[in-house]
């Protein structure tokens, strides 16, 4: 019983412990965590061991059968910047990373389509929300504990109805006025919502 009692307990702790690291990660400045790039070692279509093979810039990880280069890049996202009066929309996280902390709606972009559609599909996705006439505001490129780094791109969405409902991936979807805003967890997006209230402001 002792035993089992204590694993529960190293268990909880190491949660508890998880998270914080998490959360203070998510506080982290630009580009200052370490952060582990994906590595290829094996071919994802005939399975073969991958060799470092020289590009004609650089060795890369090759396929021979399939005469492939893979490479390590930055994974694309998109997020929105909803306004209602001078109030913007935010999202509380039920997903690591940075669970539990708030951001803008947005992720990542899906193969097949645009930018555009990527953050007016996550936008209904989490909040419900059904966006039109995304504008593009700026980008901001950050590490990323998933995909060794993110470029994530920030729209104001020109148009939209609905009501904010927490729907998947978060926990809670509300508007804050500027001085009611939390902190938010990532630093795209915090680079994001400068651009936004510099531009608010011109």
């Amino acid at each position: 019983m002792w035993v089992r009692e204590h694993s529960r307990k190293a268990r909880r702790l190491a949660f508890t412990r998880g998270l914080e690291k998490d959360r203070q990660d998510c506080y982290s400045d630009a580009m200052s965590f370490d952060v582990r790039t994906f590595e290829w070692n094996f071919c994802p279509t005939c399975g073969a061991r991958l060799a470092m093979t020289y590009d004609g810039e650089q060795p890369r990880p090759h396929c021979a059968a399939c005469t492939r280069f893979f490479y390590s890049n930055p994974v694309p996202a998109a997020c929105g910047l909803v306004a209602n009066g001078n109030a913007l929309l935010l999202v509380r996280r039920a997903v690591p990373p940075c669970l539990g902390e708030w951001s803008l709606p947005g992720g990542f972009v899906e193969l097949g389509e645009t930018t555009d559609e990527a953050v007016l599909r996550e936008l209904e996705e989490e909040t419900g929300i059904r966006g039109a006439r995304p504008r593009l505001i700026g980008a901001s490129t950050q590490p990323s504990q998933l995909s060794g780094a993110v470029v994530v791109m920030g729209y104001v969405i020109e148009e939209w109805d609905g009501e904010p409902l927490a729907r998947s991936d978060v926990s809670e979807a509300r508007f804050f006025t500027r001085p009611q805003r939390p902190p938010l967890a990532f630093q795209a997006h915090r680079d994001l919502v400068a651009i936004y209230d510099a531009l608010e402001s011109a």
